[in-house]
C-alpha cells in the first residue's frame, strides 16, 4: 500500500508529493475534477476554484482540504470535517515520478 508523507509543490490542480516508497510524484487532479464539477451538488466541486484547491494539505497519508464536507455525528450534530481523496485513487493519477535515492 502506497501512501503520501508530504507535499513538495502544489499547480493548479496538480500537487507533486513525496511517498512512502521514495519516489516524488505528480499527481494531475484536472480531469477527476472536471468530471466531479459537473454535478456542483459534489463536494470535490469547490475544488474547481483554484483558491480553494491551493489550500491542499497531507496528513502523512492522503491529500486534503479542511472543512470540505459537512458530517453527522450519532446524535444528529453536524460539524465540518475534511474533504480527502482515498491515496490509491491519487496514485493512479499519477503522471510523472522521480525515484529518491538515498546514500548511506
Amino acid at each position: 500500500m502506497k501512501w503520501i508523507l508530504k507535499i513538495i509543490e502544489n499547480q493548479p490542480y496538480k500537487v507533486t508529493c513525496l511517498w512512502n516508497d521514495n519516489v516524488i510524484r505528480t499527481i494531475d487532479l484536472e480531469g477527476f475534477l472536471k468530471t466531479a464539477g459537473k454535478d456542483p451538488d459534489n463536494s470535490y466541486s469547490q475544488l474547481l476554484v483554484k483558491t480553494r484547491f491551493s489550500e491542499v494539505k497531507c496528513d502523512g497519508s492522503t491529500l486534503f482540504w479542511e472543512n470540505g464536507i459537512t458530517m453527522k455525528d450519532i446524535d444528529g450534530k453536524t460539524y465540518p470535517a475534511a474533504l480527502d481523496i482515498d491515496p490509491d485513487v491519487l496514485f493512479e493519477m499519477t503522471i510523472n515520478t522521480i525515484p529518491i535515492y538515498r546514500t548511506l
